[in-house]
């Protein structure tokens, strides 16, 4: 220590002038340097906080910005396109729909979407006084919306996209398990109206109905316009049927006893959806959309799905049958699926459904679709009103292979013209699958 050589009058050393000059100076710097390291710290939590605040701004902003319909987002898929993966906006999950959602069934009924009125105009029995519900679920649904809600589905990373229908779209998404199959409305689809909202209560209900069918696949849950379906990873029946495709995805062709497996299959899921349920022999549901496509690989087997367009009967306790209806929306004649009395515009019954699986035994059989050669859809139409059916070769009408006749005899008992006449798909099912055993074929 630096001090002066005389002592003061206590008889202390006294610190020298310079020593208390340093000693002052390094106090002031370190005092300096605690202000600057907390002022350091205190503007690093500062910046954290502005760019958190930013950060979750800027998602809600894309978030909110994003959102189409309920429960529907925009995501950019790999190659750019805009698509859409589901998820639900805090503001409309408790809208009054869903609200309603979770009221008793009893008051449903009495709900605008689906008082008496406007369910008969919507299902063509507005001219029917007679005809009411055949079953009492009929007017019912059964929305499981909490097991949606429950879905991580505003993860991006959950979503792959699959395809798009008319209405929805459809996705890939994860759970605990498995993947899952979600659907909802598609993009860019301005269809947020009390028919669409039945359409999907009534697919809600197939669904529901069937679930104890091997051949149609399994719902998970059901909410407004959305819904979780069992996931199928193998394509559709027309991925496996049209030579276009074959080629596409190297199948080899298919060989006789696969289409005759195949059309066992799709006769087995229609057979069960119209003797699910049925009264006296009548079928309670109908799909009323047939193509290729509402056939998807699972477990081994194609099942039937999609019933967004499905029709619930009608029953006359007078006559003690079921009502058939007339069809008040367009019949569209892509594909050339459908049946004369939807062309025709006249009254349709489960039998439609029918028809159109000729239609599938048809492709099954050649590989294309029907009158394929036709690109005028009215055209074709006009062939099927005037009952043409549409053409094989003559090698294969003059085979006398077995499964080659069963296979046309099944189509003649789809495509009888008159629909009171026309088979029951569960008579198509059971003529294919007796003539399987027949063959004793595995």
């Amino acid at each position: 220590m630096y001090v002066d050589n005389d002592d003061d009058k206590t008889g202390k050393k006294k610190v020298s002038t310079t020593h208390m000059n340093w000693l002052r100076l390094k106090l002031f710097l370190q005092r300096r340097t605690q202000v600057l390291q907390y002022s350091l710290f205190l503007f690093g939590l500062a910046l954290m906080f502005i760019i958190g605040t930013y950060r979750r701004k800027a998602s809600s902003k894309m978030k909110s910005g994003l959102i189409i319909h309920p429960m529907q987002i925009r995501y950019t898929s790999p190659n750019e396109s805009s698509k859409i993966i589901y998820t639900y906006s805090t503001e409309r999950q408790l809208s009054s729909w869903t609200k309603r959602d979770q009221e008793q069934q009893e008051h449903l009924k009495n709900d605008e979407f689906y008082n008496e009125s406007w369910v008969r105009i919507f299902t063509g029995y507005e001219d029917q006084p007679d005809c009411k519900p055949m079953h009492e679920w009929q007017t019912h649904h059964y929305p499981t919306c909490n097991t949606i809600h429950e879905f991580p589905l505003n993860d991006l990373e959950q979503g792959k996209y699959l395809a798009s229908g008319w209405y929805r779209s459809t996705f890939q998404v994860l759970s605990e398990y498995d993947p899952i199959a979600l659907k909802t409305l598609g993009v860019n689809k301005n269809f947020y109206l009390p028919n669409l909202l039945d359409r999907h209560r009534v697919d809600g209900l197939i669904y529901e109905r069937t679930t104890k069918s091997p051949w149609i696949t399994d719902i998970y849950g059901y909410c407004a316009f959305g819904g979780l379906f069992e996931y199928a990873d193998g394509g559709t029946l027309m991925d496996r049927t049209l030579r276009e495709e074959q080629k596409k995805r190297k199948f080899s062709p298919l060989s006789r006893q696969q289409k005759l497996d195949f059309a066992i299959q799709a006769s087995s899921g229609m057979a069960d959806l119209h003797t699910i349920e049925s009264r006296n022999g009548y079928a309670a549901m109908s799909h009323t959309d047939i193509m290729l496509n509402q056939w998807v690989w699972v477990d081994g087997r194609y099942k039937l799905n999609d019933f967004n367009r499905g029709h619930l009967f009608y029953w006359n306790e007078k006559k003690q049958e079921s009502c058939p209806y007339l069809w008040n929306e367009g019949n569209p004649a892509n594909w050339h699926f459908r049946a004369p009395e939807e062309y025709k515009y006249e009254m349709q019954s489960e039998k439609v459904d029918v028809y159109s699986l000729g239609n599938t035994l048809y492709s099954i059989v050649t590989g294309i679709f029907p009158f394929d050669d036709i690109e005028d859809d009215e055209k074709a139409a006009k062939l099927v009103m005037d009952d043409e059916r549409p053409p094989l070769t003559n090698s294969y009408l003059e085979s006398e292979h077995p499964i080659d006749r069963a296979m046309m005899k099944a189509m003649d008992m789809c495509f009888e013209y008159d629909w009171r006449k026309r088979a029951k798909a569960s008579e198509v099912r059971d003529y294919l699958k007796s003539v399987k055993n027949d063959l004793k074929l595995v």
